[in-house]
């Protein structure tokens, strides 16, 4: 093996963005599809179902479901965050696990960054919310020290029942 190869091995492309209360996340690059920004009234509201399910959309000429992976989490939901901010715009970071594809809101995307996989820290369970826990890879601590959640997509999915 050559240190090339040996490099893209260990290294892993991310994209990240923020949730509540400013705590940024990250979900592997490999586990999306696409990022839609879409405005509020594109958003078909679904009664009775869980607070996490914001709607569907129409996405490609197919039904899409929305879930606030914030408030999937264990977060302050995005309605509420909404409502301060009265924003009329979101940002759904459309996963798959398999040929099941979710839009997963958050309150804002950031940017794709490498991340050397070594680097990602093992969570604590002890200070780990249950809502977070499945879905929770490990920390990453950025260069410039601030704490960042990498996610499982795929387990955000899993944790979504509609």
């Amino acid at each position: 093996m050559n240190a090339e190869t040996s490099t893209s091995q260990s290294t892993q492309q991310f994209l990240r963005f923020r949730l509540p209360r400013g705590v940024r996340g990250m979900l592997p690059m490999q586990q999306l599809t696409e990022i839609l920004n879409l405005r509020i009234h594109q958003i078909v509201p679904i009664t009775d179902v869980h607070s996490s399910v914001l709607g569907v959309c129409n996405w490609r000429g197919e039904v899409l479901w929305l879930a606030d992976l914030g408030d999937l989490l264990g977060f302050e939901p995005l309605y509420v965050q909404n409502l301060r901010r009265s924003q009329s715009q979101v940002s759904a970071i459309v996963a798959r696990d398999g040929d099941r594809a979710v839009g997963l809101v958050v309150a804002q995307v950031e940017e794709m960054v490498w991340c050397e996989t070594a680097r990602i820290q093992a969570p604590t369970e002890s200070l780990v919310s249950p809502k977070l826990a499945p879905c929770l890879r490990g920390y990453w601590l950025e260069d410039d020290r601030e704490t960042v959640l990498v996610l499982d997509g795929e387990a955000a999915i899993a944790q979504f029942n509609v």
